[in-house]
């Protein structure tokens, strides 16, 4: 893009620029899985922030980041709409109203960091872009954070596949984002203000990426643990209903009959309809008995239940010759509980989702263990947070999370979910086993790389020898204080727009 052509963009109408950020922010998907043109991911904001410097008003920017937020996330989280719907019983008006509010209320994230930096423009001058990254990568954490979170498309995501996939180790998924978002002012100040310098930046940034991706942060155990994935390929529409739940246990008995010869056979979140009070000595019991006859052990997702103590979790059970339990910690909201019962407890009136009223598990859980393997084990949306899989560390060697991605149909998002599950694989030093149900499983090494995985909507059992690792990456560490990082920038950030405020108020007066 030529100088005159930026310059161009400070000539523009206001509704074109708008249109512009909303088309801007709807190519964002596309720099994620599956088509993963990670490129995207830094020219893309490079363009939104040129579009917010053509404009003088703080409003003006702010909605500029807003509609880029719309376009984004309009198009990159469309696929709650089918959750909601088609699996949640929930009416189109209902379904349609509950996705439009989720998106436009996440779309203030962008609105907030363009707002906030032109604020700071005002003050500071041209130099303030610098502060764009820092502003990313607090806001992003923030979004993570507020309501029990949404990192949902956070922007490091989309380097998985990119050079700077080699610096996720040091600086997580947030670290990823700031970085990007550095890279592209340095290309702004490269092209538009023909500040030459910046292209070390440019070069230096992607060059450490590639430089330090293998370096092996953490060491192999002595022994591997052979291990199968069994994807069943349940639709969501028949999965509770009983009359199929012995239909659905033999899918899953029938690949693990042909795979005693593994250590660990791992089934998906919420593999056996039913409460575990109810299938306790029908279908639990006989599995455990014969998994410890075979010298082997399966993992499965069941609804652990406690009734009398009106209590149900979504868990995983390990039965065999190693036994243990996990408790679902970080449930979701809506899917699995209800935020503020008092005030929206109608909505269950309206969105009918099995089991939405589940409990929390512990949070000092034990880990379960496989021979020497001790396993790091996470239900779903759980490792779309670095801090709860960061939690069983360092005493876990592998990382285990079991899946339902059904809920989401053929959309964008198990293929989104999968590149987290790659990220938190980068981030931790520690391969992953990932088993769900409709797909997409997968084995991945504690580089984020897929070693083998199961297509979508396909019954299939695939079998890896992985070995467990231990230590930890220098994010380890990072992780422990990027909430304090973002928090102070968070913090100097309002006491920054307070005195700009009073100064404005005094100015007026």
């Amino acid at each position: 893009m030529t100088t005159s052509k930026i310059q161009l963009l400070n000539n523009l109408p206001y509704t074109l620029v708008l249109i512009l950020a909303a088309l801007l922010g709807a190519l964002m998907p596309v720099a994620f899985a599956p088509l993963s043109i990670w490129p995207l991911g830094i020219l893309l904001p490079a363009l939104l922030i040129l579009l917010a410097d053509s404009q003088g008003s703080i409003r003006r920017v702010f909605t500029i980041g807003w509609m880029f937020g719309l376009g984004y996330f309009g198009f990159g989280v469309y696929w709650l709409y089918n959750s909601l719907h088609d699996f949640g019983n929930a009416s189109p008006p209902m379904a349609a109203a509950l996705t439009a509010l989720m998106i436009v209320c996440i779309s203030l994230f962008p609105a907030m960091i363009l707002g906030s930096w032109k604020t700071a423009q005002r003050f500071l001058g041209q130099s303030s872009i610098w502060l764009l990254p820092l502003l990313w990568f607090a806001f992003e954490w923030f979004k993570g954070w507020f309501l029990t979170g949404f990192p949902w498309l956070s922007l490091g995501y989309s380097q998985i596949g990119s050079p700077l996939s080699g610096i996720a180790p040091l600086v997580g998924v947030y670290g990823i984002s700031a970085l990007c978002v550095l890279l592209a002012v340095a290309l702004i100040r490269v092209i538009k203000n023909r500040q030459y310098r910046y292209i070390a930046l440019i070069v230096l940034i992607p060059g450490l990426g590639i430089s330090i991706q293998n370096i092996d942060w953490t060491e192999p155990q002595t022994t591997p643990l052979k291990i199968t994935i069994v994807q069943g390929n349940i639709p969501q529409e028949i999965k509770w209903q009983y009359d199929q739940r012995q239909n659905i246990f033999d899918i899953y008995w029938r690949e693990t009959n042909q795979n005693w010869d593994s250590d660990l056979i791992v089934w998906p979140e919420t593999a056996i309809p039913g409460q575990s009070e109810g299938i306790q000595q029908s279908i639990l019991l006989p599995m455990a008995i014969a998994a410890t006859q075979q010298d082997s052990a399966i993992l499965t997702g069941v609804v652990v239940s406690e009734s009398e103590k009106n209590k149900f979790y979504n868990s995983m059970l390990l039965l065999g010759s190693s036994q243990g339990a996990y408790h679902k910690r970080h449930l979701v909201m809506f899917g699995e509980y209800y935020p503020l019962r008092w005030l929206l407890d109608f909505m269950r009136s309206y969105i009918n989702i099995p089991y939405s009223d589940l409990t929390s598990g512990a949070w000092d859980q034990p880990l379960m263990s496989v021979k020497e393997t001790r396993l790091g084990v996470s239900i779903c949306y759980e490792n779309v947070f670095s801090r709860d899989i960061l939690s069983a560390l360092p005493e876990a060697n592998l990382l285990v999370n079991a899946s339902n991605d059904a809920w989401f149909g053929d959309s964008l998002a198990p293929h989104q979910h999968l590149q987290i599950a790659q990220m938190r694989a980068l981030e931790s030093g520690r391969p992953m086993v990932r088993s769900t149900n409709t797909g997409i499983s997968a084995f991945i090494d504690y580089r984020g790389r897929i070693i083998e995985s199961v297509g979508q909507f396909r019954a299939q059992s695939i079998t890896r020898e992985m070995m467990g690792r231990t230590g930890v990456t220098p994010f380890y560490y990072f992780a422990k204080l990027q909430g304090i990082l973002a928090a102070l920038i968070l913090a100097a950030l309002l006491i920054f727009v307070f005195k700009f405020r009073s100064l404005a108020g005094t100015t007026t007066s």
